[in-house]
């Protein structure tokens, strides 16, 4: 790998890293440290369940479809894989709360090479209530891959609300020192970012509806790109 590639890769991680953080409005040592490439990657909206407000053009919303509309292609006990190409447009109509998120996954195709939706049987907030309930501290978080990979966390800093409900947490996939992960969670929406560069894995997931994750596989030279509509 090239000085230059390396250099990006690493300057795409840091910038993702900041967009998790930022999504979730949590902010980490890791956010403050890189807050002027947050504008290069502004986050998409949280929402609420359902249907987000149409534009102001008047356009009526996309419809939002329920979690048994999807096919399951593979499966755990902690997550379901959508058999769906997620990059294709019809299926993009399906995600998309409303034309503007229609807008911004369609551009985004050129930047990315996978996407797929992942149905998370249990959430990350659900786990650190039950460590809680224990006095065990979350140590370790499993998060999809693509089609039915599930990739072990290794935790080493963490940053929690007191409610428990909302956080960060910072570390390494297990068994890689030199990999980067990034994990935030708000209720039952969580992102994350996977930058592997020994490995070429370069993953991130982005919130859709509570208990769901739609999980890119990113191009380090293309994702960071400082067009306006990157997640």
């Amino acid at each position: 790998m090239s000085p230059h590639l390396e250099h990006k890769i690493w300057l795409s991680a840091l910038a993702v890293i900041a967009s998790v953080g930022a999504f979730f409005g949590v902010r980490t040592g890791h956010v403050t440290a890189t807050e002027n490439l947050r504008e290069k990657i502004p986050p998409p909206p949280m929402t609420a369940a359902g249907p987000m407000p149409s534009a102001s053009t008047g356009t009526t919303p996309l419809r939002l479809p329920a979690t048994s509309d999807w096919p399951i292609t593979r499966a755990t006990a902690a997550h379901q894989w959508v058999a769906d190409d997620c990059k294709d447009t019809n299926v993009i109509r399906k995600l998309a709360h409303n034309p503007l998120e229609y807008q911004r996954l369609v551009e985004e195709n050129s930047r990315i090479i996978r996407r797929q939706l992942v149905l998370c049987q249990e959430t990350a907030a659900a786990l650190i209530q039950r460590a809680r309930l224990s006095g065990e501290p979350v140590r370790q978080l499993t998060l999809p891959g693509l089609d039915g990979q599930e990739l072990p966390f290794e935790i080493t800093q963490s940053e929690l609300n007191p409610s428990g409900q909302q956080g960060t947490f910072m570390g390494h996939l297990a068994g890689r020192l030199d990999s980067t992960v990034s994990f935030a969670f708000k209720g039952g929406r969580e992102a994350f970012t996977i930058i592997s560069p020994a490995t070429g894995l370069y993953l991130v997931g982005e919130p859709h509806e509570p208990g769901e994750l739609i999980v890119k596989s990113i191009d380090p030279e293309t994702y960071v790109v400082g067009v306006c509509g990157n997640p």
